[in-house]
């Protein structure tokens, strides 16, 4: 007995090891600094939804999609998914962008596990563009660059594991930081029930404060969510916690919300309304802890292992 347990645990281990070299290859601080560092730059005047800068952040986007070894769906235009929409300025003609890319399921490729992150800010600060010298720019860089350098990441580990029962759809959307309308149009045109979970990414590129640093689950029912999440990362317990602040009611405010039929429906966050540089011109690149944002995403992606197999 001792002589199979001995094996069991030196076996255990072995993988153990094997899946931490892994991950360690592919999920970086220098990729995760990377994408932040080009959505969150001054030249992309804060992703504001219709406009020029907010295409060549979707070029970008379906950029590091492609070389992360994702595929377009034959549906769209390349990774491209247009929806409608009433611009002030002509740039896109009346339209905005979600990107998509997807790794198909080895087992189960007509159910489908999205993951989800808003490219899209709140641009400019008119006002101050007058002004000779004034900084002008929201960045967003935790909000929510961030959110898409972990959704990359994961693309990257679940497209080399190759472990995945369904198929993967990641998606960048637009228009989260004006009424959730990418996502909600994306959730009103697709078939709710060959859905299997859903999981979004926002603001999680810094701490919730400098003795918290843990990843809120917000889902309708956390407990079981954070419970099997926590499993999955042991011996790193307790890392996945329960929604600190139930009265800014931040389910409804991101885009895992627009999907209200699916039951396996939740988002990762590490912030909150109530962070300093939230909507400000001061949500920038520095202000990213990469220590902090590495660790959240190698947890993510293991983590989130129990709604891909």
């Amino acid at each position: 007995m001792r002589t199979t347990l001995s094996i069991f645990f030196i076996l255990l281990s072995i993988a153990s090891r094997s899946q931490s070299t892994l991950i360690d290859s592919i999920i970086t601080k220098e990729s995760l600094q990377f994408t932040i560092s080009a959505l969150a730059h001054d030249s992309m005047k804060g992703r504001l939804t219709g406009t020029r800068e907010a295409k060549n952040a979707a070029d970008f986007i379906a950029q590091r999609f492609k070389m992360a070894g994702l595929r377009p769906l034959a549906r769209n235009d390349n990774y491209f998914a247009w929806y409608p929409f009433e611009s002030e300025t002509d740039a896109l003609a009346g339209n905005a962008i979600n990107v998509w890319g997807a790794i198909k399921g080895m087992i189960s490729p007509d159910t489908f596990v999205i993951f989800c992150a808003h490219y899209d800010h709140i641009g400019i600060d008119h006002r101050r563009i007058v002004s000779f010298g004034k900084d002008s720019v929201y960045n967003g860089a935790n909000d929510n660059a961030s959110g898409v350098a972990l959704l990359i990441e994961l693309a990257k580990y679940y497209a080399a594991l190759k472990t995945n029962r369904y198929t993967l759809i990641f998606i960048a959307f637009s228009g989260e930081e004006l009424g959730l309308l990418g996502s909600a149009y994306t959730a009103s045109h697709v078939d709710q029930s060959y859905i299997h979970a859903l999981v979004n990414f926002d603001m999680v590129g810094r701490s919730i404060n400098r003795n918290i640093k843990k990843c809120m689950v917000i889902a309708k029912r956390s407990k079981p969510i954070i419970k099997k999440l926590n499993a999955e990362i042991y011996p790193q317990k307790g890392f996945f916690i329960a929604d600190m602040f139930p009265a800014q009611n931040l389910f409804t405010r991101s885009d895992q919300y627009s999907f209200n039929q699916v039951e396996n429906n939740f988002f990762l966050t590490t912030s909150s309304a109530l962070d300093d540089y939230y909507h400000t011109l001061k949500d920038e690149f520095n202000t990213i802890d990469f220590d902090f944002l590495l660790l959240v995403a190698k947890n993510a992606a293991l983590g989130c292992k129990i709604v891909i197999k």
